[in-house]
């Protein structure tokens, strides 16, 4: 499976990574994606800008490296529509047991405005594309099994449910090399 099996990626769509520069319109937008978003853990809302820089320097450390022993080396990204920041993604680079029982290498969430609008299937394509060019074989994807939308996004993208535990869902998607949205 590849980004481009999940649906054409308009070209005005893209990620872009973490920075510890990013501005004010990501804070924004992370304040419009709950601190819990079906799962999907958003520390920054609620956080005020001092706060939010700090933790982009710390987020942007566990893209490079900076990592405490329990730790995976994870990229964080920000879905954008042409100039508007959208959707949060992140990509872990590898699972440890904790992460595989529990969690999975791609969470995402789109900011509350902007739901309904087709990025989820999106910023999951595009999010696919970067786990195929880290050499990920596969992915891992939970998702609460009560949230319908996302685990239609899932299964749209090539997910295929491999257990359950009744209160989450667990997908694998089998990468491709060389992906383009």
């Amino acid at each position: 499976m590849t980004g481009e099996q999940c649906g054409a990626v308009a070209a005005r769509l893209h990620l872009r990574p973490l920075s510890p520069d990013d501005g004010r319109e990501i804070y924004d937008m992370l304040q419009q994606i709950a601190s819990n978003d079906n799962g999907f853990h958003n520390p920054v809302c609620g956080m005020s800008v001092g706060e939010y820089g700090e933790w982009l320097r710390r987020e942007y450390g566990y893209d490079t490296g900076d990592l405490e022993d329990w730790m995976v080396p994870q990229s964080s990204y920000w879905l954008y529509d042409g100039d508007q920041p959208v959707g949060y993604g992140r990509l872990r680079h590898r699972l440890n047991a904790a992460l595989e029982a529990h969690s999975g290498h791609i969470g995402y969430a789109i900011a509350q405005p902007y739901r309904g609008r087709g990025y989820g299937n999106a910023i999951l394509a595009l999010l696919l594309n970067e786990a195929a060019r880290l050499g990920l074989k596969w992915v891992q994807i939970g998702a609460n099994a009560d949230n319908a939308r996302s685990n239609r996004v899932i299964r749209h993208c090539g997910g295929e449910l491999i257990r359950t535990d009744g209160s989450k869902n667990f997908y694998r998607i089998t990468l491709k090399r060389g992906a383009q949205a």
